[in-house]
């Protein structure tokens, strides 16, 4: 552990002018190193409850906090010097506005110092989150949660089964004598006329979780199996930093500005510690370092090269009643497999139309109508599955369920799947997790035609205004500001809606001018291409345009 020196002579004459008292000499040293040394027993705990993977990024926030911490006394002793306390210089000709300048400077040098005992927090806090991907045993603890989950479910469902059986959870022998009290609270406590042990909701969120855990596994067994190679840019060169997990990319010489903000678009962050931009190693890092000029391989060969060969690898399952099939009912709904879009839709049409996907439900644990007829993907080799859509009530919600998916989430040929749902099946509604003014999250189901999906080409005005959005903030450096995006976003969506094909032919006009207006800026060239692209797909909703016939006219009596 490294000590930082600390400027006993600001420290002396803080104290002079401060207080009548005299400076105890290397008093500012020996406070400054307690505290210290508080961190040091601190992170030195913490080591012993993770592994050795992560005692080197303690090591790191220990450093930072002993550093910043020297910085800040040292700072505070030089601003404390700067004026005489009131009671020691006395209130005749007293330097009033120094004095409220060295408040202020004050003020700022106390809020970097709560930020520093921050850091502490973060001691506390390190590797004892969720599995990184970038912990070499990640496979290995991922594995052992992957049994845990399926154990949870098999006792679940064991427990459920003892208790339809004899309505009671006294000798049980899944559980032992103090889970079993626990869970007949839980159910004295419910709202439900016939509660259960465990409720289908919970069978089928900690079944979602077995899906997701498999499908990290098979992403982390891929990219441990996959050999990464770096090459040679003009002006620079792109490395892929196995140890660290990280694409690195190093310029010979400062990148201008431009460069700088196509990189941080792409992804990457400087990091000043490893003297480049960089990124987690993944495939879809190197496919967007494959996608910027400024990164271009010096060989076209190797610039054109895929990086590896991506197929379809997706087929689809369908749930006629997910109602039925989730409660673990003896007559659950099968679940069929398809190899085909095409095979998956014509057994989805087939079902859409029958009256059980529309009847009259009370809302279920999530306060919406429970999910009946459902169409979800699944890998060729099993690993990973999601649903995609649910028909709730006579209505088709996005299930975005894939969004915190990595491996369906960073895929193209999911993002085409989804795609072509969108065009020939077509979704209603989808819930969205927004952010409030207090910074927390709340859930809200809004029309899929005005959702800002950044996910998939959809050509629908949310997701028209969300790229337009971007596109206008890659042309001026305009401040980026959640609470102004969203009402600015209705407004576009609202605009289409009303103007229809029109209205998107006159943004398309507009999004080619900018192209036009910044013909170098390669970032604004992609998007805007891709923008004027969807909104040439862009069709109104329909409406009923049969002639209305004209009542017949009534003659006069007198004719």
């Amino acid at each position: 552990m490294k000590y930082y020196p600390i400027n006993e002579e600001l420290a002396r004459r803080a104290k002079e002018m401060n207080s009548f008292s005299d400076y105890v000499e290397g008093s500012a040293t020996a406070a400054y190193r307690r505290a210290v040394d508080e961190a040091a027993q601190l992170a030195a705990f913490q080591k012993q409850r993770v592994g050795p993977f992560y005692h080197d990024k303690i090591d790191g926030l220990l450093d930072a906090y002993a550093r910043r911490l020297a910085e800040n006394i040292n700072r505070g002793n030089e601003i404390a010097a700067r004026v005489p306390s009131i009671l020691i210089s006395g209130g005749g000709n007293f330097p009033v506005r120094k004095k409220e300048k060295q408040n202020r400077a004050d003020e700022t040098n106390m809020e970097e110092w709560r930020q520093i005992r921050g850091l502490l927090d973060k001691i506390k806090g390190t590797g004892l989150g969720g599995i990184s991907a970038d912990e070499p045993d990640a496979v290995d603890k991922l594995k052992a949660k992957l049994d845990r989950l399926e154990q949870f479910q098999k006792t679940m469902k064991a427990v459920n089964a003892y208790y339809r059986k004899n309505r009671t959870l006294d000798g049980c022998p899944h559980l032992s004598g103090e889970e079993i009290e626990k869970l007949k609270a839980v159910m004295a406590r419910s709202w439900r006329a016939d509660p259960k042990p465990y409720e289908s909701y919970t069978l089928a969120n900690n079944n979602a979780s077995i899906r997701q855990v498999k499908g990290r596994i098979e992403e982390l067994t891929r990219r441990a199996e996959t050999v990464y190679e770096g090459w040679r840019f003009e002006g620079g060169e792109v490395r892929m930093n196995r140890e660290s997990n990280r694409l690195q990319v190093f310029f010979d010489e400062k990148p201008d500005r431009e460069t700088c903000s196509a990189m941080r678009h792409a992804g990457f962050r400087w990091a000043p510690s490893a003297g480049a931009w960089q990124r987690q190693l993944n495939d879809n890092a190197i496919r967007a370092a494959k996608h910027l000029d400024c990164l271009r391989p010096l060989s076209e060969k190797s610039a054109h090269e895929p990086l590896r060969e991506v197929g379809n690898g997706w087929g689809f399952y369908i749930i006629a009643d997910l109602k039925i099939w989730a409660e673990n009912a003896e007559n659950r709904s099968p679940l069929e497999h398809f190899a085909s879009f095409d095979e998956a839709k014509a057994r989805f049409n087939a079902l859409r139309a029958m009256d059980y996907n529309s009847e009259a439900a009370g809302p279920g644990p999530d306060g919406q109508p429970p999910a009946r007829l459902t169409l979800g993907l699944e890998s060729a080799d099993g690993m990973s599955a999601a649903d995609i859509l649910h028909v709730r009530q006579g209505k088709n919600f996005l299930v975005t369920d894939f969004t915190r998916m990595e491996r369906l989430r960073e895929d193209p040929a999911v993002a085409a799947i989804l795609s072509r749902t969108a065009r020939e099946i077509g979704f209603d509604l989808v819930r969205v997790h927004e952010q409030t003014t207090d910074r927390s999250w709340q859930s809200a189901i809004m029309p899929f035609a005005e959702w800002d999906n950044p996910y998939f080409p959809s050509a629908t005005p949310g997701r028209y205004a969300a790229q337009y959005y971007e596109l206008q903030h890659l042309c001026y450096p305009l401040r980026r500001d959640e609470t102004q995006r969203q009402p600015w976003i209705r407004e576009v969506v609202q605009y289409i809606l009303q103007e229809g094909e029109h209205g998107a032919e006159q943004m398309a006009l507009t999004v080619a001018g900018f192209a036009a207006r910044w013909p170098d800026n390669e970032a604004v060239q992609k998007l805007a291409a891709e923008l004027v692209q969807e909104l040439g797909e862009y069709r109104e909703p329909e409406r009923d345009t049969a002639p209305k016939q004209k009542a017949p006219r009534r003659k006069s009596q007198e004719r």
